[in-house]
């Protein structure tokens, strides 16, 4: 029997349910943006969101938010005892600009023993374990080399704890230079996701079939209720994973990370991908088998700690 890393302590794998592999709780671009949508830091308001999830068979979130993107694992471990959810904490820095100074100040090795100790010890704020490495980001092509430090502090964390590591590549193709980097340092292909796969706007398919064919997961992880094309666009890419053969190398997510996704503020909310997006994917032809498969099983593969 195997089990997850979660904030309040190891889980079963047999007891996780389906899985939303790349959310936010607690997140803050605002300091950045200096737009105040842009931020989640309401416990009550997030409490009852997630509660929506009740209804639907969601019994993990892997909560995504990196150093310096606003993380905060103690209170990450309220939300879970007041919810009830198996919640996995990320570790890590984002990207550009919102990395802290001590990711310019501190060598690529230095980085991967901070990100260790976390993993095996439980990070200062509260001695909280995160159970994945992520969301290590970069912004564009080609990385700026703290990104690329940050990456490998990543590689070489994952190296020593066995831990999956979750990338951040948004509109980007930056995703192959990342999965090139991390492969060529020795992480196993199948303890990486390569996120926001699903954004990238253009030549979409042959991205995707570089990523798959070194072997590492895409994250179609950018789920909301509109607009119709871009819904389109996701159930699209899922039918050609289908018929390619390769369901088993992705994972979808909603990526809630402002306010107005929420449903409080007309938004989608937590439960979306595994409602009304699930009811779209059997309208073109999924069943049980392959829902599975993308919230159960190859999340399941991600998150089981070796």
């Amino acid at each position: 029997m195997g089990f997850i890393t979660t904030v309040t302590g190891d889980v079963p794998t047999e007891e996780i349910g389906a899985v939303l592999m790349h959310e936010h709780i607690f997140c803050d671009f605002h300091r950045i943006t200096n737009d105040l949508n842009q931020i989640l830091d309401d416990p009550d308001l997030v409490t009852a969101e997630l509660g929506h999830l009740e209804a639907t068979p969601v019994r993990t979130v892997v909560e995504m938010t990196s150093v310096g993107l606003g993380r905060d694992l103690k209170g990450l471990r309220e939300i879970a005892m007041r919810t009830g959810l198996n919640i996995v904490a990320g570790c890590g820095w984002y990207r550009e600009p919102f990395l802290p100074r001590e990711v310019f100040e501190t060598t690529s090795d230095g980085l991967a023993e901070i990100l260790v100790s976390e993993i095996n010890e439980g990070a200062q704020d509260g001695r909280v374990r995160p159970g994945i490495i992520g969301e290590i980001g970069a912004k564009r092509v080609p990385m700026t080399p703290a990104e690329e430090r940050v990456l490998r502090a990543g590689g070489f964390a994952q190296l020593e704890t066995g831990v999956s590591i979750y990338t951040h590549a948004s509109r980007s193709t930056v995703g192959i230079e990342q999965a090139r980097i991390l492969i060529g340092i020795g992480v196993p292909p199948g303890r990486i996701v390569i996120g926001h796969a699903d954004t990238v706007p253009r030549n979409r398919r042959e991205y995707w079939a570089e990523l798959l064919d070194m072997g590492v997961t895409l994250g179609f992880d950018t789920l909301k209720p509109d607009p119709p094309y871009e819904v389109g666009v996701r159930i699209t890419g899922l039918r050609w994973l289908a018929e390619r053969g390769s369901l088993d190398q992705v994972v979808v997510s909603n990526d809630i990370c402002y306010r107005s996704q929420l449903r409080s503020f007309g938004g989608g909310g937590y439960p979306y991908c595994v409602t009304g997006f699930i009811d779209l994917l059997r309208e073109a032809g999924f069943g049980d088998r392959e829902v599975r498969t993308i919230f159960w099983d190859t999340p399941t593969r991600i998150l089981q700690r070796p």
